[in-house]
């Protein structure tokens, strides 16, 4: 009983007390007032107010779970052209500034909520209404939003957006925790990232798929159809795998995997941005000693053409391909994997085997097998520079309740409970453990799931390229350049990768 009911229940008249408990219980299993967050939204059609938590549902006993919940997640088992009604997708962007304060090559005083914000959601917005999808919006701001209006009149009239503001929650500085007893409270901007696991908790049991990403971030229609299609093939894939394979089997770079590792693959995001001034912020000078395959270039369209509203100076209509690059991962830190139904795949960098774990990690075919690299030794999987952090993540209502409740330790979502999440989920994280998706990948305290990229065809490989549309690395990070590579170019070192796999495995069957 909650303490709202239980003050209630005390202030009955005794004689009233039996058909008030009884009032109160059934109020009590209706709604629950959460006590852990401060921070309201608004709706931006009819203006009204509600707790951030106010969804009843347990998320952690399955007997709780509204009655309707299981012949709702089907999504994974349902043909994408058989649905009956349009694929329900909650689009949440989270945002800390309202203007640039000129930091990490930005330029201070931009606005970036008319500039980049709005134009980058409309994007993303239009793309996937073209595919038939029901689209709603939810913006989770630092700042107070004073021009709704500006991001309601951009979309089309059948998007409902709705706003979180001042959400940055309340705590003490993680270094002043225990250290002094004056320590002040403050808005905590680096948990705002955290934020939006609230509003996909909330809205679980309304939507079939969840878009969670930066403000810079530009998402496509086809990134989003590519995400289903890899999804129901490795849900397919579980239906007859075994549950265990030979021990052998575990460190094979082909083969079978088991249930619980194929539960533990989801599609991977390389994150990317176009080169604007080539000559004066190059990629690396040299390529690293992999050799690239020929291939067809690859598309630039599906992550990187923009439409009219969305492009700017810094944001060209059409980039070409040979513009593309990225600078979060490479080839050395790479491997590759063959799978049933999917073919070769590369495997991103994240997760480990860990203490008290067997045989949930996937094995791979690293990049230096055949000595390319000399002596050079792979980086550690957790290596920052190598981990490639997607600035946002995506997931069907059935992965994230999966990732909720079997495989990411302490949860998914909230409540951020001890041990793997003190003080609330409000301990020292950097964002990108929240918003860049390494929660889900990596291994510490977090699901330590694998990232799985197609390589089989160009067509599939630029469909997981999402557009970090800020283009501020490559002026920001220039003493990097040597990890920036042409994704062309590092699609075909991957390739020459996948060929040397291929005949070690011709050699060794």
């Amino acid at each position: 009983m909650t303490r709202r009911s239980t003050w209630y229940y005390y202030q009955c008249n005794q004689s009233l007390m039996l058909v008030v408990t009884v009032l109160l219980l059934t109020l009590c299993n209706l709604t629950s007032v959460a006590e852990k967050s401060t921070s309201y939204y608004h709706d931006d059609d009819t203006e009204a107010f509600a707790h951030p938590n106010e969804q009843h549902y347990n998320l952690r006993n399955d007997t709780d779970l509204h009655p309707d919940l299981h012949r709702r997640l089907s999504l994974e088992s349902v043909p994408l052209n058989s649905r009956e009604d349009p694929l329900r997708i909650l689009y949440t962007v989270t945002t800390l500034a309202e203007y640039d304060e000129g930091h990490r090559a930005t330029t201070k005083g931009f606005d970036r909520l008319s500039n980049l914000l709005i134009p980058v959601v409309k994007e993303g917005v239009e793309s996937m209404l073209e595919k038939g999808y029901h689209v709603d919006v939810f913006i989770v701001s630092h700042y107070e939003m004073t021009r709704p209006q500006l991001l309601r009149d951009a979309l089309p009239d059948s998007v409902h957006v709705r706003y979180w503001d001042n959400a940055a929650p309340i705590s003490y500085k993680p270094d002043q925790r225990e250290k002094d007893p004056k320590a002040k409270l403050w808005k905590n901007t680096l948990a705002l990232a955290r934020q939006h696991r609230f509003v996909v908790k909330d809205n679980l049991m309304d939507y079939d798929m969840f878009l969670n990403f930066e403000d810079d971030m530009i998402l496509h229609g086809d990134m989003v159809e590519h995400h289903l299609q890899m999804t129901q093939k490795l849900f397919q894939l579980r239906e007859t795998a075994p549950d265990e394979v030979p021990e052998s089997q575990l460190s094979n770079f082909y083969g079978p995997l088991t249930k619980d590792q194929l539960k533990r693959c989801y599609p991977g995001l390389l994150r990317v941005e176009v080169l604007l001034e080539e000559e004066t912020y190059p990629t690396q000078p040299e390529l690293d000693p992999v050799p690239v395959t020929p291939h067809e270039d690859i598309d630039p369209a599906p992550c990187c053409h923009l439409k009219a509203a969305a492009h700017e100076e810094k944001r060209p209509a059409k980039p070409t391909s040979d513009k593309l690059f990225l600078w979060e991962t490479n080839i050395i830190a790479l491997g590759v994997r063959h799978m049933e139904a999917l073919g070769w795949v590369a495997l991103l960098r994240g997760p480990r085997p860990r203490q008290g774990e067997y045989g949930l990690t996937v094995s791979d075919y690293w990049s230096g097998t055949n000595k390319y690299f000399d002596k050079q030794r792979r980086p550690n999987p957790g290596e920052f520079n190598m981990i490639n952090n997607q600035g946002g993540w995506m997931g069907t209502r059935q992965q994230i309740w999966e990732w909720h409740t079997e495989i990411c330790p302490g949860g998914f979502l909230p409540p951020f409970e001890g041990p793997h999440y003190n003080w609330d989920g409000l301990d020292p994280r950097n964002v990108e453990f929240w918003s860049g998706g390494l929660n889900l990948f990596t291994a510490r305290h977090a699901c330590n799931m694998q990232r799985l990229v197609m390589l089989e065809s160009p067509d599939g490989f630029a469909r997981q390229l999402i557009y970090h549309s800020a283009n501020n690395k490559q002026r920001q990070l220039t003493w990097r350049k040597k990890s920036f590579v042409k994704i062309n170019d590092l699609y075909g070192q991957l390739l020459t990768v996948a060929k040397d796999a291929e005949a070690d495995m011709k050699e060794k069957k």
